[in-house]
């Protein structure tokens, strides 16, 4: 009999992409797979409207729904539903993407005959753009103020000739991520600490250090829906979370010297921004960056010591979600 996978869906405010992407699901080769569902504390009437939508899908999907209260992010949204889960096979999935029918059934074909592997994702490409690819795999390098290249990100790819090898990756990304249940068992859950952006190369360096590996596996194509274009409003958050990340998992997983020679890097560049943000009177972008710069370095710290941060985790939590609320109504 085939192994049962569990399909992990996290839905904040956004019923129609997860019901999309439930629709993709529906037409899988593969049969044996369960659905759970999680609700981040979505607003009401949006998760009313999700919960009625899913009475459909339900007569072809085997689907747990699960309400949390409050935003958990992407790493407490997925925790939720990784400690109910049934499946040998857990597959984290992006409620913007849609799969292609051989999704499930092409990531299981490699997982099965390789003991050795950890986690996989397939080839992604945009959805309103599927001429250009999103994902062919990840590097990280330490020693860069960047740290994470993503390869094949926005490369024109009409025909899908690029990319076709089976190969290691860094990190298997959580846009649509296969993972076997025995290596959560061993590593444990994602770090809820980073709430979203990293936390799932975290996840993946974790898998490494025990020794399985990582992999590109380009038998199936995700589509997501994402743009090369993003908001201002975006993009804040955004960097406010890979400017705090970036520190957290350095802290955990580098060598000394690569530590070293990150932050030489990564201070300067930032340092740099803040200035250049404070000289344009962008008071509350300089505040932004500053806060993240002194919350990853905190946290590094206390994670590189294996310290509890438990209470930097709540503070950060209300923290977010008040800048969040803020960054919404800034003109910009």
């Amino acid at each position: 009999m085939k192994r049962l996978v569990t399909i992990i869906i996290v839905n904040y405010n956004k019923p129609q992409y997860t019901i999309d992407c439930l629709r993709s699901l529906t037409n899988q080769t593969y049969k044996n797979f369960e659905v759970i569902l999680v609700d981040n504390g979505s607003e009401y009437n949006l998760f009313l409207k999700l919960k009625k939508e899913l009475e459909y899908y339900k007569k072809s999907i085997e689907i747990i729904l699960i309400r949390n209260k409050l935003n958990l992010f992407f790493a407490g949204g997925n925790n939720k539903a990784i400690k109910i889960a049934n499946g040998e096979y857990i597959c984290l999935l992006n409620n913007d993407t849609i799969v292609s029918p051989d999704f499930i059934e092409r990531m299981v074909d490699f997982l099965e005959p390789n003991s050795n592997v950890g986690m996989i994702s397939p080839k992604i490409k945009g959805y309103k753009t599927k001429n250009y690819l999103w994902n062919a795999g990840a590097e990280i390098n330490f020693r860069s103020a960047n740290i994470s290249r993503i390869r094949g990100l926005w490369e024109y790819d009409p025909n899908n000739q690029k990319y076709n090898e089976i190969s290691l990756t860094d990190y298997a990304v959580g846009t649509a991520l296969f993972v076997k249940k025995e290596v959560i068992d061993k590593i444990g859950l994602l770090d809820e600490i980073f709430f979203m952006y990293f936390e799932e190369t975290e996840w993946n360096f974790r898998s490494k250090k025990i020794g399985y590996k990582n992999y590109y596996v380009p038998t199936t194509i995700v589509y997501h829906k994402v743009s090369p274009n993003i908001s201002k409003k975006s993009l804040l958050l955004k960097q406010f979370f890979l400017t705090r990340n970036a520190q957290i998992l350095v802290w955990k997983h580098a060598k000394f010297l690569d530590l070293m020679i990150f932050y030489l890097k990564f201070s300067f560049r930032n340092l740099r921004i803040i200035l250049v943000s404070l000289m344009n009177r962008e008071f509350y972008v300089a505040y932004l960056r500053l806060s993240s710069l002194l919350q990853g370095f905190r946290i590094g710290i206390k994670k590189r010591s294996n310290r509890s941060c438990r209470k930097i985790l709540i503070k950060d939590y209300y923290f977010i979600i008040k800048n969040q609320k803020r960054i919404q109504l800034l003109k910009i």
